[in-house]
């Protein structure tokens, strides 16, 4: 934790008042850069202290750092007063379908984040079978009015090319979706040929770039298999990818479900990343050390392990969660007749409770976003326990909601604390990562009422744990959120600011940034964060998006 005094000193070194900017076009012509970045605080992403420099961006690389003030550019940015960094790296993300949008996907690219790592919690969008591209095509054309079709990762990248990202994007496969795939949405387990060829699928996924596995063990159908299958499954990554894990349980069975994933990646010969992670409702709360200590032994051992996690002491995810896993055996249509059956509802609402009393109560639970129900708008942003207050029975609301959404429909939870929240961020190998999606202020991706952390996760890190509560050093963050993550990744030219890597980079303001998003309003841009760029293009500039989709498809380097 830096002292007050080193404080002091940064914030003098950057100026007490923001230093204004602006860009200086020139001829490109016989130009030394295409851009040249001027007098920023610049943090490699290797934790070092910053220094104050220059920086030249040429082809779309990071091409000299140093003093180029004699030196030519097509466009100068004065950053005086501002700081310089690698790109974030969001290494858990769920804009899978938010991208395929391009420049209408800006609440990440508005927080620094140059890179989203996709395929999240045992979901991906690929590989398919026909009954789920059938699906995925009625899906895009309901939401975003697009004409979408493909059945694997190949097809799936091709599509984000061809229409523009706004940023760069990477994807694990999801073992649920190999799962749902092979198997279905049933709970049985996986014969020996059911195994053998969700091997075979993933091995195909890797070939055309996807990174690793990730898992979702508390939604089904990923939830229904054994870990001796999630082990094998890993095993066809053959030691060179990395196991992310949504964990069976983050709260009454926590400690259990850490020795799992370690026991998985070790016995696969895999990295591990454990996702989001948390201790989750009160009486949790005092498993936290015993987990980071689970975690570092497995590190002392030899496993690589990192986590991730939001900074916020909610979580996200849909309303289904709160009824047990033999309720969703089948998918959403038995999951909705089972809720319709009265010989059922007593034993529903009894485990319901179970679940709800875990986090708090009703007053715990937010609905976040609906889209089938007629008087959505009256419940999203809205607590149970609000709901609750106007003589409506939350159970029967909870109930008459999934059915209306056909077994959808999405909640936050409030279930962390703040303390312990803080002592995740902190901790060495903890990524800061938003679990959200790339939205916007108008059209298409302005839905619901999300999680703020769309909207702020990056910008709250450097704005309210470094800054204000000074958790760790403004060179640890930027280390956590860039170099880190590409590191766990191993992706060799992104993540730091160095000559030859490619200029993913961001301009921010250290003395304002911050996040304006809240519960009640989550669609607000953050604050003191004017450029970014995205492989060597200006995608913001002055707060404002260029029209630049600079992104790329990071492919695995083991799939060629």
């Amino acid at each position: 934790m830096p002292s007050p005094h080193s404080r002091r000193d940064f914030l003098k070194a950057c100026g007490a008042v923001a230093a204004s900017y602006w860009l200086h076009p020139s001829c490109s012509f016989g130009r030394d850069f295409d851009f040249i970045i001027v007098g920023g605080l610049v943090y490699d992403g290797s934790g070092k202290d910053g220094v104050f420099n220059d920086v030249g961006i040429k082809a779309g690389r990071i091409a000299a750092l140093g003093d180029l003030k004699d030196r030519s550019a097509q466009q100068k940015i004065e950053a005086h007063g501002l700081a310089v960094a690698p790109g974030f790296i969001d290494f858990h993300s769920h804009s899978d379908e938010e991208l395929l949008l391009g420049g209408e996907a800006q609440s990440k690219i508005r927080q620094g984040v140059t890179t989203e790592v996709l395929g999240q919690d045992g979901g991906s969008l690929a590989p398919l079978n026909e009954k789920m591209a059938l699906q995925l095509v009625e899906n895009f054309k309901e939401r975003f009015g697009l004409e979408v079709a493909w059945r694997d990762f190949a097809g799936y990248f091709r599509n984000l090319e061809a229409r523009g990202m706004i940023s760069n994007a990477l994807s694990m496969v999801g073992q649920g979706t190999l799962r749902e795939l092979v198997i279905g949405e049933d709970n049985r387990p996986a014969t020996a040929e059911d195994l053998a060829q969700m091997k075979q699928l993933a091995q195909e996924a890797f070939a055309q770039g996807a990174y690793g596995i990730s898992s979702g063990l508390e939604y089904t159908p990923g939830s229904f298999a054994t870990t001796e299958e999630i082990i094998e499954l890993c095993r066809s990554m053959n030691g060179r990818g990395i196991y992310s894990t949504h964990m069976r349980n983050e709260d009454e069975t926590l400690l259990e479900a850490i020795d799992e994933a370690i026991r998985i990646a070790r016995e696969a010969g895999v990295a591990l990343n454990i996702a989001h992670i948390k201790a989750s409702g009160q009486r949790n709360w005092h498993k936290q050390g015993e987990m980071l200590a689970k975690l570092e032994a497995a590190r002392a051992g030899g496993l690589q392990v990192t986590c991730d996690r939001y900074p916020y002491i909610a979580y996200n995810t849909g309303l289904s969660s709160l009824f047990p896993l033999w309720s969703r055996d089948g998918g959403d249509e038995k999951f909705v007749a089972r809720l319709q059956d009265a010989a059922l509802q007593d034993t529903l609402r009894a485990e319901v409770w179970h679940e709800v009393e875990k986090i708090g109560g009703w007053r715990s639970v937010m609905i976040s976003s609906l889209t089938k129900h007629p008087r959505r708008g009256e419940f999203e942003g809205k607590t149970f326990e609000e709901i609750a207050a106007t003589g409506a029975d939350p159970f029967a609301k909870l109930f008459e909601l999934i059915i209306a959404e056909e077994g959808g429909g999405n909640m936050i939870g409030f279930a962390m604390s703040e303390e312990d929240t803080t002592a995740l961020l902190a901790h060495p190998y903890c990524m800061p990562a938003s679990d959200g999606s790339a939205l916007g202020l108008e059209g298409r991706l302005r839905r619901g009422n999300p999680h703020p952390r769309s909207f702020g996760t990056f910008p709250r890190v450097l704005g309210k744990y470094v800054r204000d509560d000074q958790i760790m050093s403004m060179a640890e963050a930027i280390r956590k959120m860039s170099a880190l993550p590409a590191d766990t990744l191993g992706l060799k030219d992104r993540g730091y600011l160095r000559a030859g890597y490619w200029a993913d980079v961001v301009v921010f303001d250290p003395n304002t940034v911050a996040d304006r998003a809240t519960w009640a309003a989550p669609f607000q841009y953050p604050a003191g964060i004017p450029y970014v760029f995205v492989n060597g293009e200006l995608v913001l500039a002055h707060d404002k998006l260029t029209g630049k989709l600079a992104g790329k498809v990071l492919r695995a380097p083991f799939s060629a």
